[in-house]
């Protein structure tokens, strides 16, 4: 149906990646407000059972873009087939997560359907029926609105940890259209020879379901023990604000925020963070925030969910014991 909104959704391994569950629970949301029907389309070969198991957990239709060049990527073979998808489809929009992989071929995408790429957006608002999309520019010191030109589809691609996932089970059968889509030959210019994985050097918040995250009210580094200790207790992720990280009390990698990682866990733990608006934006959509501060006017509050406020030394400590007796 011409004028749907299509999700691309990115998957290794048999698993579809967070990016994507985020750009379907946006897609399902903006499905709602715009009153258009919302698909997920996968390319790949011998991905039905993915198919599946996406479609029953998302109660999306799901369209398998099929074809044995696709059944590892190369971005050759990933804009042939989605550009023929797209002439076909005629749809309204095309969300994306902001990975390496779309960046990879998503600029080649927009330039053959002659159309615009709005990349890594971290919100959205509609004015008068068209949509407005927010790119934070600056080190996320100002935000961009972007309106897309001309006719659809509209190419946007979201910052990982921007958007809440949908990955609710809604207990749907699921629905799976298969689509044979051929692919030139003599389009593929690059062949994958093999799959090394990288070792893993830098620290992944984006995964982590539960972050204790300490700023500059701790006061030293040795101080900033008593993070580690509840991130310990709790089985959680180790975040910080730019001044733990400036101060080199922990390495660059940990910082949350507009010029460190953005992230969504489930629980997101603030402790003596006052609540600078470039850490914000790293951490706001997270499930449920709790934040410690001595201070009952510091902005963290604004976005809490639970607000203590206190001195992080007398309240913490209670936290770990309170973790250590609870967990096995």
């Amino acid at each position: 149906m011409a004028g749907r909104i299509i999700v691309l959704g990115e998957h290794r391994d048999g698993q579809l990646k967070k990016t994507s569950w985020e750009a379907i629970g946006l897609g399902r949301k903006l499905s709602a407000e715009l009153g258009k029907k919302v698909c997920l389309a996968l390319v790949g070969s011998e991905i039905d059972g993915l198919a599946r198991e996406v479609s029953g957990r998302s109660g999306l239709e799901v369209a398998v873009l099929a074809n044995h060049h696709c059944r590892h990527y190369t971005p050759e073979g990933y804009c042939e087939v989605l550009v023929e998808f797209a002439r076909t489809e005629r749809p309204y929009l095309l969300l994306l997560g902001h990975t390496y992989q779309t960046m990879d071929f998503a600029p080649r995408l927009a330039t053959m359907l002659d159309r615009g790429l709005i990349p890594n957006c971290v919100d959205y608002r509609s004015e008068a029926g068209r949509l407005l999309w927010v790119r934070q520019v600056f080190n996320g010191k100002l935000n961009l609105e972007v309106s897309p030109q001309g006719e659809p589809p509209y190419l946007v691609s979201l910052q990982q940890g921007a958007f809440p996932a949908s990955e609710e089970n809604l207990e749907n059968s699921p629905r799976v259209e298969h689509r044979q889509v051929g692919v030139a030959e003599g389009t593929l210019r690059r062949k994958l020879l093999e799959v090394m994985e990288a070792v893993q050097t830098k620290v992944d918040l984006s995964q982590a379901e539960i972050i204790v995250a300490g700023g500059r009210g701790l006061g030293s580094k040795e101080k900033f023990q008593l993070i580690l200790d509840l991130a310990e207790a709790l089985g959680a992720g180790v975040g910080a604000s730019r001044p733990v990280t400036d101060g080199g009390w922990l390495p660059k990698e940990h910082q949350i925020g507009s010029s460190g990682q953005t992230v969504t866990p489930r629980l997101y733990i603030a402790c003596g963070i006052s609540g600078a608006i470039q850490h914000l934006v790293g951490m706001s959509n997270s499930g449920c925030i709790v934040a410690i501060n001595k201070d009952p006017y510091a902005p963290i509050f604004q976005v809490a969910d639970y607000g203590i406020v206190g001195d992080v030394f007398q309240v913490v400590p209670k936290l770990i014991e309170i973790a250590r007796e609870m967990r096995p």
